[in-house]
């Protein structure tokens, strides 16, 4: 499935004003069109980029030979960006609502003057496919002003090149009805509200106007990023146009996951004789930095039994979709991109080896002993930058999951559970990943993801379908697990035996008889890891007394209150009930 390019005379769905503007200002005349040689020529004269020394991996025929690695200093800290979302309200919400229509029409008066100024500058213009996977492709179409080609340069790095192979790919595939991404970028942009509130003498009472605005309009999968100056502004945006796209595709069978996977291959070589087997696993947290070291972390430390070895291949974090029903379940978790964009920490965690840096943001440029000017890799010296590294080819795409494992923080609960039912596995996951308006802005937060403009209902629908379909088992690794004595977070070691010890296979689960549903790992089963692992969580002693069954009845009556204030179905709540029963 993939998205539709050009918009005929007379259209009437998926087309707007701002789409108007966008396309207007990518089809100027001061706009050009670019390869990927120009926008490298361009981006080494660029006054905030810093060249080195480092050759760049040869990842890429598109680009001539002698290069080297570029990273481009932004001033900015991605990660208090979120604040400056804005998501168009729909026709549809503007037609019911006044506030929406008031909404709609500010937000349209900002982007009409924001095209004014840039149809009169000089701009660059550059497109790139998603992925090359058949079962779900975009097209995208980026343009930024002359003086900031980095940021074209890091899409053509980070997306696939727009050529004869890759178009064969795109147009065999299935059209969601959804219009190709369009992405304008302003870096040079301010809101006039924030430079008038910043002029004037005020109270600390007075609440500051955004500085910047990341401006969407999911109808039509158009963005004006206005004030980003790095790209991870618009890798967000094409995650949330992608996302939007496989929500509003017909077939229902595409999950967004802002989640992160990796796949755990055990060969075991006895006698000359080797056989394999492989785990998947996706991992979610609302906690980014959790879900990426245990999702993403490569084991590097773990000690092989005799005549093993151990291989993983982990995805990226810029964003997953999963096709429950694809035509290759080899390749049903689909990265957005063919390569990663992380943070430091992250590349670290997910390589065996030292990451081969192929672009980078805000990284630290050193004087090396020889002499030469080269990239650190100090998550202290550079704690915002954000690096492209090479995917291996097998893990540009996994295959569907086996485990969700999810990570959560809970007293009342044990270190770590299992789940088989459908209907219980999408009540525990709408418990933790989800926010009520009165905590959040956003309409909802699958997978920890604040970004997504779809509402409860539709990601329900989605979810409960895909873990029928799908038929996962959940682990649900809870960090911060209850005690009876000194309470503490579990250790990085017991988290990531977890994985390990189920792509061994061996964990015996038994039911755990206090809360339907739910299993636990037999005894001794994490002894090796932690010595009084079951003296410090003898959840049967626990279980026994009658305080702790009233913190576990707390804890239930508190999932089934939030599910029906997000209207979550029956089916979903069902299953709590029959924890309480059980608690009584």
């Amino acid at each position: 499935m993939s998205t539709v390019d050009f918009i005929a005379a007379g259209t009437k769905k998926n087309v707007s004003e701002i789409q108007a503007l966008a396309l207007t200002v990518m089809n100027a005349p001061a706009t050009s069109a670019v390869s990927v040689d120009e926008l490298y020529s361009a981006a080494k004269q660029q006054t905030t980029v810093v060249v080195s020394d480092r050759n760049m991996p040869k990842f890429d025929e598109t680009f001539s030979g002698n290069a080297t690695v570029l990273s481009n200093f932004t001033c900015e800290n991605t990660s208090d960006s979120d604040w400056f979302v804005k998501t168009v309200p729909t026709t549809e919400e503007a037609l019911a609502n006044p506030d929406s229509a008031d909404e709609r029409e500010e937000l349209l008066d900002i982007v009409r003057r924001a095209a004014y100024d840039l149809i009169q500058r000089e701009m660059m213009l550059h497109s790139v496919y998603l992925t090359d996977n058949p079962d779900f492709n975009c097209r995208i179409d980026v343009v930024v002003p002359t003086q900031f080609p980095k940021l074209l340069l890091d899409t053509a790095i980070h997306f696939y090149p727009i050529n004869e192979t890759t178009t064969k790919t795109y147009t065999k595939s299935r059209k969601t009805g959804m219009p190709a991404l369009r992405i304008v970028c302003y870096p040079e942009w301010e809101n006039e509200e924030w430079l008038y509130w910043k002029s004037k003498a005020h109270n600390e009472t007075e609440e500051e106007p955004q500085k910047f605005m990341m401006i969407y309009d999911t109808e039509t999968n158009t963005a004006f990023l206005l004030g980003a100056k790095n790209f991870s502004e618009i890798d967000k945006a094409v995650k949330i146009l992608a996302w939007n796209t496989g929500i509003e595709t017909p077939t229902g069978d595409l999950l967004p996951v802002n989640g992160t996977a990796k796949t755990i291959t055990l060969t075991k070589t006895v006698n000359k004789k080797s056989e394999s087997n492989s785990t998947t696993f996706l991992t979610v947290s609302t906690c980014e930095c959790e879900r990426d070291f245990f999702g993403l972390n490569a084991h590097a430390a773990e000690t092989p039994a005799k005549g093993e070895t151990i291989s993983v291949t982990a995805s990226g974090n810029s964003g997953l979709l999963m096709v429950v029903s694809g035509q290759n379940k080899k390749k049903s978790l689909i990265n957005f991109g063919r390569n990663r964009f992380e943070s430091i920490d992250c590349a670290s965690v997910s390589t065996k080896g030292t990451p081969e840096i192929v672009s980078a943001e805000n990284l630290a440029l050193i004087n090396t002993a020889d002499g030469k000017k080269d990239f650190d890799l100090n998550p202290l010296l550079s704690p915002n930058a954000q690096i492209h590294t090479i995917f291996n080819q097998e893990e540009k795409d996994l295959s569907m999951p086996d485990y969700i494992v999810l990570l959560v923080k809970e007293e009342s609960l044990p270190p770590v559970m299992m789940i088989k039912d459908a209907d219980l596995i999408a009540s525990t996951w709408f418990s933790y990943t989800t926010e009520c308006d009165c905590c959040s802005d956003s309409k909802i937060i699958p997978g920890g993801n604040s970004d997504a403009t779809w509402d409860v209902a539709t990601e329900i629908e989605l979810f409960a379908k895909a873990m029928r379909k799908g038929k996962f088992k959940l682990i649900l690794v809870n960090t911060t697990p209850y005690t009876n004595g000194t309470k503490g977070c579990l250790s990085d070691e017991l988290v990531l035996a977890t994985y390990m010890k189920i792509a061994r296979n061996e964990i015996d689960w038994k039911e755990w008889k206090t809360l339907a549903g739910l299993m636990l790992p037999d005894k001794g089963t994490f002894k090796n890891v932690q010595k009084d692992f079951d003296a410090v969580y003898d959840m049967a002693k626990f279980s026994a007394d009658p305080m702790y069954k009233d913190l576990l009845r707390d804890s239930v009556e508190m999932k089934i209150e939030y599910l029906r204030t997000i209207d979550a179905p029956v089916t979903l709540i069902a299953p709590f009930y029959k924890m309480l029963a059980k608690l009584v």
